[in-house]
């Protein structure tokens, strides 16, 4: 008997090394929303530093906005710093997880529910392996293969984190850990979607899909697409 798998793929990720993101929106979201609904987010600004807590007595883990690199941030949290003024808490590909003064950062995307749905796939799954294993647990296995995609000119190397029903696939591009894809029978969700769900429930939380074939749903916004396939076995 066939077990009706859900499979989602993120596709379109070598582009985020290139290019800037979609339309800013006014103003910025609250903690609370951003603890349920996580943006986007860009650095506004050069060297800036991320921090372990949101204090510029903190830990430096590293700086973002180095002229020729550019990413995406998922931002999920916001809290007061000791200056008074307001901190983001930030998921980085390139650094993990910080902290980074709100003068820095701007939100992108705000009112585009698709685009805040694929960055909440990247909060739940993690922006890169050791992150992944974080939320998941140990897997039971990591397999790590080295090819070239079509249409790009360097390198890239697979991990896939293995575990008991599923996986979670990144690619690694000059370095730098990207979340292209999540495969898990059931026991996963990301938000309010688990694998298992049917078409159904996913089109009534993300509405009518812009192109379908062979049982895979395809979804977009901007530079993000988002494969969801359905009764796909093994």
């Amino acid at each position: 008997m066939r077990t009706d798998r859900l499979r989602v793929f993120l596709l379109c990720v070598c582009a985020l090394l290139l290019a800037g993101g979609v339309a800013c929106a006014s103003g910025a979201p609250s903690r609370e929303e951003l603890l349920e609904r996580p943006a986007a987010g860009v650095v506004a600004g050069s060297n800036v530093n991320v921090r372990d807590r949101p204090s510029t007595r903190g830990k430096s883990l590293g700086r973002l906005g180095e002229d020729g690199y550019w990413e995406e941030l998922v931002v999920v949290d916001a809290a007061p710093g000791d200056d008074g003024q307001i901190w983001y808490k930030i998921l980085s590909e390139k650094l993990g997880e910080g902290w980074m003064h709100g003068r820095f950062l701007r939100f992108e995307g705000l009112d585009d529910p698709l685009g805040r749905f694929f960055v909440l796939l990247r909060r739940d799954f993690g922006t890169t392996p050791a992150m992944t294993q974080q939320r998941l647990g140990k897997p039971v296995k990591i397999e790590r293969k080295t090819f070239r995609p079509e249409d790009y000119p360097e390198n890239v190397t697979s991990v896939e984190l293995r575990y008991p029903g599923g996986s979670v696939v990144f690619w690694i591009m000059r370095k730098i850990p990207f979340l292209v894809g999540a495969d898990f029978e059931k026991g996963a969700a990301f938000g309010p979607i688990s694998f298992g769900d049917g078409p159904e429930k996913v089109e009534r939380l993300l509405g009518e899909p812009h192109g379908v074939r062979n049982r895979v749903w395809t979804y977009h916004s901007g530079m993000r697409r988002v494969h969801i396939g359905f009764g796909l076995g093994p």
